[in-house]
């Protein structure tokens, strides 16, 4: 079995070196690793990346000039010449077995599709809003049956921690790339209507490191919403397995109680006004939720 990792970055000069370090010190190595990097200005610091990494990896340096994951990923698999493929997004900080894990579960279950964990790593929380995406997390979690198979009544998937056989990419031609964000909720389901197993274990583990503020957070909700919804569009019958996802208008009370309440939360919180800073956690907890909430009215 030979492996091929590819992530892709759309600005390498954020995390990506801490995910190629976190890399380095693997039990098991891959094959070859290749960066598929959005845009051209970049051309200098890529070439910092093939002067620190090229003897640390078999590295492969891919231009992608659309810009989107989907399309950067599959542009990785064009280049990949391994037969298991493992997909990571540019801000995974990897425990060391990661790799190890991945291949394990193929050569146990060959055929399979397996993601593992997405989230951030609780001993990195280390300002309020940090602690309330772990808390966030956690919630989510509690519901998640781990290790365990991915159906559309028991559903958690991410790209961002991904592997799976090349030939089942081919054969799923992909990430759609008509869509630039959620093609990976996308590709799943695709996965499971032709009957692929796939399985989400939360071990597998490597941690998003990355740690927004509300108003970052509240802006990525609102594309992910987007997203969601033009994939919808193209595929109306992906709603008739994900129901509680239809998105309903809110009637005339709500959006009364929200244009009172929006702007002096958002003047609240997300201006980091004085008093919410003095707040107890568990309070600023609840002020946080009412804020999304407020902004995340349709």
């Amino acid at each position: 079995m030979t492996t091929s990792l590819i992530i892709p970055s759309y600005n390498p000069s954020l995390k990506l070196r801490k995910t190629l370090d976190s890399l380095v010190t693997q039990e098991v190595a891959v094959d070859e690793l290749i960066l598929v990097i959005d845009h051209t200005h970049y051309d200098n610091y890529v070439d910092g990346l093939k002067e620190d990494y090229h003897s640390k990896f078999n590295l492969k340096i891919v231009r992608n000039n659309d810009s989107g994951r989907g399309k950067s990923r599959n542009k990785g698999v064009e280049a990949s010449s391994g037969n298991l493929l493992i997909f990571l997004d540019d801000d995974m900080l990897c425990e060391k077995d990661l790799i190890k894990k991945h291949i394990e579960y193929h050569l146990q279950s060959p055929g399979t599709i397996v993601c593992g964990n997405g989230y951030r790593n609780p001993k990195d929380a280390n300002y309020p809003f940090g602690k309330f995406l772990i808390n966030m997390e956690q919630s989510w979690k509690e519901g998640v049956k781990s290790p365990s198979e991915v159906t559309f009544d028991n559903f958690s998937f991410t790209a961002c921690n991904l592997s799976l056989p090349k030939s089942i990419f081919l054969q799923l031609n992909g990430f759609d790339t008509l869509f630039t964000d959620g093609e990976d909720f996308d590709f799943a389901i695709r996965a499971i209507k032709q009957g692929i197993k796939v399985i989400y274990d939360v071990n597998l583990l490597a941690w998003h490191d990355n740690w927004p503020d509300i108003g970052d957070l509240i802006r990525r909700d609102k594309e992910y919403t987007k997203a969601k919804l033009a994939i919808f569009k193209v595929h109306p019958d992906y709603l008739v397995k994900f129901p509680h996802m239809v998105l309903k208008p809110s009637g005339k009370l709500k959006k009364i109680v929200v244009f009172l309440l929006k702007k002096p939360m958002n003047w609240f919180v997300k201006d980091r006004n004085a008093i919410f800073a003095h707040l107890p956690l568990r309070i600023k907890f609840i002020v946080y939720n009412l804020t999304i909430s407020v902004n995340s009215v349709i």
